[in-house]
């Protein structure tokens, strides 16, 4: 082999090298002995509160930050911090941290050569291992709990990073740490495109971030991360918005007239096992006095969303139990959106339910469906929380004799536009 082509190759390696290090770059992981060295515990006691926070290594080398929140002495916050070196961020970065926590949100905070501390909210999954994906350039400055918007963070200064609870909820608390990477970008989960056409429009998605679940009205799909279809059936029409619990896939069906004023809807839940798409049972949820259109969970409860007629100014959630018993009926005061709620779920904090429309209209409530914003924007196609602070917008065409198509993108909740697109790293 000739030099010039040993030389070749050798720089092909090392560039590859460079490409692959500099994504997944680790910052901190717990299978050594001094692991826990630069970590240490920083409680609400400075300032005369009470509440425990600390951490270990366990047997399995995760880092455990654990402990119990107190709200006494005008106290309310545990954290731990590793700080003492420069971590060589760049603008652009995005650290990751998986983690397994106890369903509870926490804050991620980074420290840099000043007072003031960077944080991102993220929300975990109880008894579930996640990835939190941390975009540097949107963590937001604080100190004492103020927060300042136009300071801005130099990356090249972070000497530090940590965890903070301070939710306001007083209890026991755990969240482990498996490890915490920096240079990945948002990857894949930032734009999917569903492989294939479909014979109607799309009407939702859903995802436990190793395979997403589409609903096209007459045909479920199953794809893995980059859109390539694993699986698809044919259901009747029409399936609407869909959600993941505990392996099952759980999909708004209405079989009767939506939006028909007289209440002539026909409104289900059907379920599906995720693993095959095999039809597992049906929930009758008449309820839904206007048509079932899209479905949320959130702590053992499900939400179904749906039409309203022309002359309502409002919109209505219907609540039930884990094995469909009719709870509640909710009242949103959103005034009128076309056709009601098509789409719905809860991620950071927040009900997000997308709408048709001339414009479409977004509306975010919180936990209890009290308004907290009403957006000009369409996520009726499917709207889902994902990890990293991110949410899954999706949208799709359809063309005569070429059949509807469909992808999702990932987005940032955003106080004043709704939702803003994610960055991603060049």
């Amino acid at each position: 082999m000739r030099l010039t082509t040993i030389l070749t190759l050798m720089l092909f390696v090392l560039g590859t090298l460079s490409v692959t290090e500099a994504q997944e770059r680790v910052l901190f992981s717990f299978d050594k002995a001094d692991s826990a060295k630069p970590w240490q515990s920083v409680n609400d006691g400075v300032m005369g509160g009470r509440s425990d926070g600390r951490f270990n290594i366990n047997q399995d080398k995760k880092m455990e930050f654990l402990g119990t929140l107190s709200l006494e002495n005008n106290g309310g916050f545990a954290s731990i911090r590793a700080r003492g070196r420069n971590l060589g961020l760049e603008a652009g970065d995005v650290i990751v941290a998986r983690v397994r926590g106890d369903g509870r949100q926490y804050n991620f905070n980074i420290y840099a050569q000043s007072n003031l501390s960077y944080r991102q909210e993220f929300q975990t999954k109880k008894d579930q291992w996640i990835e939190v994906e941390l975009p540097v350039d949107e963590l937001v400055a604080t100190w004492r709990g103020r927060v300042f918007p136009n300071e801005k963070l130099d990356p090249s200064k972070v000497t530090g990073l940590g965890f903070l609870l301070g939710d306001k909820k007083p209890g026991p608390f755990k969240l482990e740490v498996e490890w915490i990477k920096v240079g990945k970008p948002l990857g894949e989960l930032n734009t999917v495109v569903c492989e294939g056409a479909y014979p109607q429009h799309m009407q939702g998605v859903c995802t436990d971030e190793s395979f997403i679940f589409w609903s096209f009205t007459t045909t479920l799909v199953k794809t893995d991360l980059t859109g390539t279809v694993l699986k698809k059936v044919e259901v009747a029409n029409h399936h609407g918005d869909l959600c993941l619990h505990d392996g099952r896939l759980y999909v708004a069906v209405n079989l009767g007239k939506f939006n028909d004023p007289a209440g002539n809807s026909d409104s289900w839940v059907y379920v599906y096992d995720a693993q095959n798409l095999t039809e597992l049972a049906r929930h009758k949820t008449q309820e839904v006095f206007h048509g079932a259109g899209g479905i949320g969970y959130r702590d053992g409860q499900f939400f179904v969303v749906g039409g309203v007629p022309d002359d309502v100014q409002e919109n209505y959630v219907y609540q039930y139990d884990s094995e469909f018993k009719f709870v509640k009926k909710h009242v949103i005061n959103s005034g009128h959106t076309h056709l009601g709620i098509q789409t719905a779920t809860f991620a950071h904090d927040r009900w997000w339910l997308g709408c048709y429309g001339d414009p479409n209209i977004l509306l975010v409530t919180d936990a209890n469906f009290q308004m907290k914003g009403r957006h000009e924007m369409d996520c009726s196609l499917g709207i889902e929380g994902l990890s990293g602070g991110r949410l899954w917008v999706g949208n799709g065409r359809c063309e005569k004799d070429q059949g509807c198509n469909g992808k999702v993108q990932a987005v940032f909740p955003d106080d004043q536009l709704g939702l803003r697109v994610a960055k991603v790293k060049n």
